[in-house]
């Protein structure tokens, strides 16, 4: 593969149109059952949840999914899109969805928000309302049995997994 070249200093590859994408993303979700919920809304853009029953109850997990955090990450929300669009989900699963946790950094092609807070980075000491309303959305929720926080590297070749496993499990990355 042959590197472009063209993204010294920050992101200058494809950007796409947000708002189209999540109402693309929204009447995705309506078309196949999905419950939607949204936790903040600021700028004529709003920050959704989205929600799916396991279609086995009792017995599935609870999955956590999350995309569109830094606004020059464009793949992630697509990929959100694309994902909820073709609706291949596990029947034992129980899915939380946020397509897009920074829509305003994407309409400013910008991994920050409108306050220059990567929000990715926030969470510990939080200062972004976005960031405290996410976290307000989180402890209303349930334990999730697994979290995938979807990204997009333009910087490098392929895909990797970070994992975070604090009670020593076997790891899924290295395979």
């Amino acid at each position: 593969m042959k590197r472009l070249g063209k993204n010294h200093g920050g992101y200058h590859g494809e950007t796409i149109n947000i708002h189209a994408t999540l109402k693309n993303i929204g009447a995705a979700a309506q078309r196949h059952g999905w419950g939607s919920e949204t936790f903040y809304e600021h700028g004529g853009l709003k920050w959704l949840a989205l929600h799916r029953p396991s279609r086995i109850p009792d017995l599935g997990l609870r999955i956590y999914i999350s995309a569109g955090i830094h606004g020059d990450e464009p793949a992630a929300p697509l990929a959100a899109l694309r994902l909820l669009q073709e609706n291949q989900w596990p029947e034992n699963a129980e899915i939380f969805f946020l397509p897009c946790l920074n829509p305003v950094g994407f309409t400013l092609n910008k991994r920050e928000n409108t306050g220059g807070l990567d929000l990715n980075r926030d969470y510990r000491n939080s200062k972004a309302a976005e960031t405290h309303a996410h976290i307000a959305w989180l402890q209303r929720q349930p334990k999730f049995d697994l979290y995938l926080c979807l990204h997009e590297d333009w910087e490098s070749h392929g895909f990797y997994l970070y994992e975070q496993n604090p009670d020593g499990r076997p790891s899924f990355a290295e395979r």
